[in-house]
């Protein structure tokens, strides 16, 4: 009576709530002395007591396989069958983190697929470390958001089967949920305009140097100074005096050069002759450096036969030592081959001779039993014969036994 479930349960996925844990399991569950004794006549309000006192989350464990205590207030949940409210608030309470692993658990085995996503995913937020004991019966730390992925995504957890959940994206799709929200959306969009912000700097920075580099480089010189703009507006008294002056500085410029005619002439003669010189000193110059590179390619190709030459030396040396080597090893093989027919020869000889030793030794056993059997026969005719022998007197035994009973003495013995 004790391990049947609440007559006014519901079926979960079509079968017993208890059934949803294996039959080994729970018959190990309803053996142990803790289901005995502290999980019988619990309510949805003791059970908060005993989830109060559990330290660690775990199934079966050890060389007996026996359950944990909070594998049995699990067992004990599904044969009450709490409300879908009551498992609730075991999940939003911040105190017992041992409770809400353990409401967390109960819903997702018994709780429809939309409802389970929307409660479960939140407390991803939730990094509370629990207790977790495994099947060698080791206890080793995890989180709680550890637990939630495990119980969204494992197919055994603390030795229960979970029942399969249809991908989250086919559940949006028909609508049952909403898409999902990721908590670092907001510290994503900050991160984006971190970035904007730092890239505009940095472009900043890169023109202000870029200026810099420029100005500095016209202050050495370098680089000529921007035009100045024409100006659009002038007076008319300098639209006057621009064509008289004009005329006087044309008038210069061919004065000039009517005194520089001559002089150009000296320096165009001047530098035709350098020029000439030029052109021969290139001349002189290009076919000397032909002369050069012709000596360095030939010396470079003289210097790769040379290496391809000592390569095909070397080559030929190693064939040889290569060759050598294997007459060497041939040599070997067969001097141990020879040594092999030498150890037979002699296995044989020694075989031989052992045989004919047999054979001698059986030819001589079977001499002499063949000459004991002789000897045997002959002591038994003699035996046989013996009654008829006479003594040295030349009476016999029978004689002298009729003599002794005369006498009143006792018989011989034949």
């Amino acid at each position: 009576m004790a391990n049947r479930t609440d007559p006014h349960a519901d079926s979960v996925h079509g079968t017993n709530p208890q059934f949803l844990v294996d039959r080994i399991v729970r018959v190990k569950i309803y053996n142990d002395a803790y289901w005995k004794e502290f999980c019988f006549g619990l309510t949805t309000e003791s059970v908060i007591d005993q989830a109060a006192k559990l330290d660690y989350v775990g199934g079966t464990y050890g060389g007996r396989r026996r359950p944990a205590k909070f594998l049995c207030l699990f067992l004990k949940l599904l044969q009450i069958q709490p409300d879908e409210d009551v498992v609730l608030e075991y999940i939003r309470q911040p105190e017992l983190k041992y409770l809400r692993a353990l409401g967390c658990m109960y819903l997702r085995i018994t709780a429809r697929y939309p409802t389970i996503l929307n409660t479960l995913e939140p407390l991803y937020a939730d990094y509370r470390k629990l207790r977790y004991r495994d099947m060698m019966g080791k206890v080793s730390i995890i989180h709680m958001d550890e637990w939630i992925d495990w119980l969204l995504h494992e197919e055994t957890v603390c030795d229960v089967t979970m029942p399969q959940m249809p991908k989250r994206d086919l559940l949006e799709a028909a609508g049952a949920i909403e898409p999902y929200q990721s908590v670092l959306e907001d510290d994503l969009e900050d991160l984006e305009e971190l970035e904007r912000s730092v890239q505009e700097c940095q472009e900043l920075r890169e023109k202000a140097e870029a200026a810099a580099k420029v100005e500095a480089l016209r202050e050495a010189g370098l680089v000529p100074e921007p035009p100045a703009k024409p100006a659009t507006e002038e007076t008319p008294v300098l639209k006057e005096q621009e064509p008289q002056e004009e005329k006087e500085k044309a008038k210069g410029r061919e004065k000039e050069k009517d005194k520089e005619r001559p002089l150009s002439r000296e320096r165009e003669s001047d530098r035709e002759r350098r020029r000439r010189s030029r052109s021969r000193r290139c001349s002189r110059s290009r076919s000397a450096r032909r002369g050069g590179r012709d000596a360095r390619r030939s010396e470079r190709s003289v210097s790769r036969r040379d290496r391809s030459n000592s390569g095909r030396a070397r080559r030929q040396k190693e064939a040889k030592v290569d060759k050598e080597r294997e007459k060497e090893k041939e040599k070997e093989r067969q001097k141990e081959k020879e040594k092999e027919r030498q150890k037979d020869k002699e296995r044989q000889k020694e075989t031989e001779i052992a045989k004919d030793k047999k054979e001698k030794k059986d030819k001589k056993e079977k001499k002499d039993k063949k000459e004991k059997a002789k000897h045997a026969n002959r002591a038994d005719e003699e035996r046989a014969a013996g009654h008829a022998k006479k003594d040295k007197d030349g009476l016999s035994v029978d004689e002298w036994n009729e003599i002794r009973k005369g006498m009143g003495l006792k018989p011989l013995q034949k």
